[in-house]
């Protein structure tokens, strides 16, 4: 697998790559998505059926249902304190998960922030068509989800996110990583780099690993994430001691 692997890497990236010209070119991108048995130990979960998530890349945090009676449900944890009263009404001081509903359309749930910004959730506090469910996040199983994913990435420099439905046909829905290589800078990962981090990530996590290069024309590669900088690869080679240089 390491061999072949490093023909595709350097192959994708002599495609673009002139070492006499100050550019961007050459880069080289590794997209691995993983099988569902890869996190075998990774809490799960979800508010339910119909649900989509709308912020977390990998750990999920905020989610959103169109209702069939025309209102919008979202759940968003770890919504942190406010100038506002807590659930029970005193000072609020620690975050909390909060499950509402409103109006679809001309409301907080039609405004994108769940999107950007999810903890505005708290706007729904002037809503008085809104109903919201307010529960303290440390009591909460998203709480325990995520402090998995924390010491994970401590551990291994990255979370792996999760595929877009429909988006990327090889890894629909699966979780993923995304490695990116510039060669020729002597401050970014390299080819070599890259080569150890896919080969470490297949072995420990049976990953699968496809190879994309430089487009000039679109200034990214060509991967379905059209990455165009990213510092995951970075993190893995100085957690793992994986440089060349």
């Amino acid at each position: 697998m390491k061999r072949s692997l490093r023909r595709k890497i350097e192959a994708a990236s002599n495609e673009t790559w002139n070492p006499r010209r100050n550019n961007s070119r050459g880069q080289v991108t590794v997209v691995m998505s993983f099988p569902e048995s890869a996190f075998p130990d990774a809490p799960q979960w979800h508010p339910g059926p119909g649900f989509e998530v709308t912020a977390g890349a990998g750990t999920d945090y905020a989610w959103l249902r169109n209702n069939p009676d025309g209102t919008s449900t979202a759940v968003v944890a770890g919504v942190g304190p406010k100038e506002r009263p807590a659930a029970d009404g005193g000072a609020w001081t620690e975050p909390e998960v909060w499950t509402a509903s409103a109006p679809t359309g001309g409301s907080f749930m039609d405004s994108g922030a769940l999107w950007d910004k999810p903890h505005r959730i708290t706007w729904l506090l002037d809503d008085p068509e809104a109903v919201i469910h307010r529960q303290p996040y440390n009591e909460h199983p998203s709480a325990v989800m995520h402090e998995y994913w924390e010491t994970f990435e401590q551990r291994w420099g990255f979370i792996p996110g999760r595929m877009s439905r429909g988006r990327y046909p090889f890894a629909d829905r699966r979780r993923f990583v995304v490695l990116h290589a510039e060669p020729g800078w002597d401050n970014l990962p390299n080819e070599v780099e890259l080569l150890n981090a896919t080969i470490l990530l297949a072995r420990t996590f049976g990953g699968t690993p496809r190879v994309y290069g430089y487009d000039p024309q679109r200034r990214a590669t060509r991967d379905p994430i059209e990455t165009v900088t990213d510092v995951t690869l970075r993190n893995i080679v100085k957690r793992h001691g994986l440089t060349s240089r």
